[in-house]
C-alpha cells in the first residue's frame, strides 16, 4: 500500500499580498466556495456576478480589512484576480498575475520569459529525426 504524504507538505499554502507595507494573507478556498467557484468558471452559475463580487468572496475578510485600510482599488482588484487565478490555474500563474497586473496576456508573456516557450523547451538537436518504424 502506497503512504501519501501529508497534504501540508506540498500544499503551497496562502497567498499572502504585500501592499502599502502590510502583507494581506487570503483566506484558503473553502470546500462550497470552490464548488460554486467551479460551477461559476463552468457556467452553471451566475456567470453575471460582477468581478468585484467574486473577489470578495475569495477574498473574505481580507477585503473588508483592504477597504479599512485604504488600499488602492488597482491594488485590491489586483489581490482578486490574483486569488481567483491561483484557484484556477496554480500559483505560478497566480505569481505572474500578481507582478505583471490585469492583463492576462501580459502575465502569459511573463510566464514564459522566465521559463521559456513551448518552442525553446524542444530539443535543440540538429540531428535528423528518425523515421517512425
Amino acid at each position: 500500500m502506497t503512504q501519501l504524504r501529508e497534504y501540508n507538505e506540498f500544499a503551497d499554502g496562502p497567498l499572502e499580498f504585500p501592499i502599502g507595507g502590510k502583507v494581506y494573507t487570503a483566506p484558503e478556498v473553502s470546500i462550497p466556495l470552490g464548488l460554486r467557484l467551479n460551477n461559476i468558471a463552468t457556467g452553471e452559475a451566475e456567470q453575471d456576478l460582477p468581478a468585484v463580487e467574486l473577489y470578495k468572496l475569495l477574498l473574505g475578510p481580507v477585503w473588508d480589512e483592504m477597504i479599512a485600510d485604504g488600499v488602492p482599488l488597482n491594488a485590491a482588484m489586483r489581490a482578486g484576480m490574483v486569488a481567483m487565478n491561483d484557484f484556477q490555474y496554480g500559483r505560478e500563474y497566480a505569481v505572474a498575475t500578481w507582478e505583471a497586473g490585469l492583463n492576462p496576456k501580459a502575465a502569459a508573456e511573463l510566464m514564459a520569459s522566465q521559463h521559456g516557450n513551448r518552442a525553446s523547451r524542444r530539443s535543440k538537436s540538429t540531428a535528423a529525426a528518425r523515421k517512425t518504424p
